[in-house]
């Protein structure tokens, strides 16, 4: 299946999960053979640290025109380009959303998280309606607890959205926060709570790629 040459992993709320999610991404297509890069767009940085941890190449880039520009560049030179998202909506994410295929948007369950994701799904309409339908977009869940009434409540809550929700939840899991500190990902990990979170992400992972491919 046809992946997306620049996936975003975007909100407006620190700690929701976008360096997380994009730095298993990065490894994870690594691991299937193909080229990498990610783009550190958060002024906190620590995306871009945690992939010299890991030895995987890594971009810098805040300013919103110079990351507008050198999208379309690093998707010629890598299969495929991930961006890490500003825990802010400023020009920079407009810029990533305006130059992305598929914008991932990870929201813990809490009624304060899921009311945050407003404002960015705004954003997402924006640029949807200017570039004709473009980028594809979809919500998940991210450190979660398996069957709390409140991942079914945010469930429910999002299953509506213009922006639809994917089906595979991240479950909240200690190897995942423990991994940035290890200098890896849950992939490099040991250990069955590693080998389950490594499960759960490439499940999340296939999904979006088949979303994409309209599957």
């Amino acid at each position: 299946m046809k992946l997306p040459k620049i996936l975003a992993f975007a909100n407006q709320k620190g700690g929701a999960g976008k360096s997380t999610g994009a730095a298993h991404a990065a490894e994870w297509l690594s691991k299937q053979g193909h080229s990498v890069t990610l783009v550190d767009a958060d002024g906190q940085q620590s995306s871009s640290v945690w992939l010299k941890e890991i030895g995987l190449p890594y971009q810098v880039i805040s300013d919103p025109e110079t990351l507008f520009e050198a999208l379309p560049k690093l998707s010629d030179e890598f299969d495929i380009v991930i961006v890490d998202g500003p825990g802010s909506l400023s020009e920079v994410t407009k810029a990533i959303l305006a130059r992305c295929d598929l914008v991932l948007v990870p929201s813990r369950d809490s009624i304060i998280d899921l009311r945050s994701t407003g404002k960015i799904l705004q954003f997402i309409r924006h640029a949807k309606e200017l570039r004709g339908g473009m980028p594809k977009a979809a919500i998940f869940l991210n450190a979660v607890s398996k069957g709390s009434v409140l991942l079914r409540e945010a469930q429910e809550a999002l299953g509506d959205s213009l922006v639809p929700l994917m089906e595979t939840v991240i479950y909240d899991r200690q190897c995942i926060k423990d991994a940035p500190g290890q200098g890896s990902t849950v992939f490099g990990m040991r250990g069955k709570p590693a080998k389950d979170a490594a499960a759960n992400y490439e499940a999340l992972f296939d999904e979006a790629v088949r979303f994409f491919n309209g599957k």
